[in-house]
């Protein structure tokens, strides 16, 4: 029996590549020199990549890998999938607001409670969560609507890592 895997608003993955992390950084530079629908960085052990110009839009993914040398020689590389950093802050920002406005509000409500006067503050709990619920599920639109994209990052430094990097120009 196997164990399904939970959705995830950043969705990882690990690729192996024949190449060490100083030819996988090269490759990456000279891949975006010159890209126009790529953007990114290579760096000692971290390489980014997103998209730009009529490609970027508000739920465009980006890819941030962590290179690491592989015991057996080459690379491997920790990958993990997920939006612009300004809209990840926005969405973490708003999730957590609404926990603590739940909670906030549950526990204001119940003291009104207890001591016999109206918990009007009581009916924010329900709508914090019914809002962190949907700005939750909204992280799974937005994978929706960027999965071609996402496709598309994960092929290209599936690609680059690969030793058939020359046919990608």
């Amino acid at each position: 029996m196997s164990a399904k895997k939970r959705p995830s608003p950043r969705p990882k993955f690990t690729l192996q590549s024949p190449l060490d992390p100083t030819e996988l950084r090269a490759r990456v530079k000279k891949f975006l020199d010159g890209n126009q629908e790529l953007r990114g960085i290579a760096l000692d052990h971290r390489i980014e990549l997103s998209f730009i110009g009529d490609q970027h839009h508000f739920y465009s993914p980006q890819v941030l890998v962590h290179v690491r040398p592989a015991d057996a020689g080459g690379s491997r590389l920790e990958a993990q999938l997920g939006p612009d950093p300004h809209i990840w802050s926005l969405y973490i920002f708003t999730y957590v607001s609404m926990v603590i406005l739940a909670v906030f509000a549950a526990v204001f409500g119940s003291v009104q409670w207890s001591l016999g006067h109206s918990p009007v503050v009581l009916a924010l709990t329900p709508l914090a969560v019914i809002i962190a619920a949907l700005v939750y599920g909204a992280s799974f639109v937005g994978q929706g609507l960027g999965a071609e994209q996402m496709y598309i990052l994960r092929s290209t430094l599936t690609k680059i890592a690969d030793t058939e990097y020359e046919t990608l120009a």
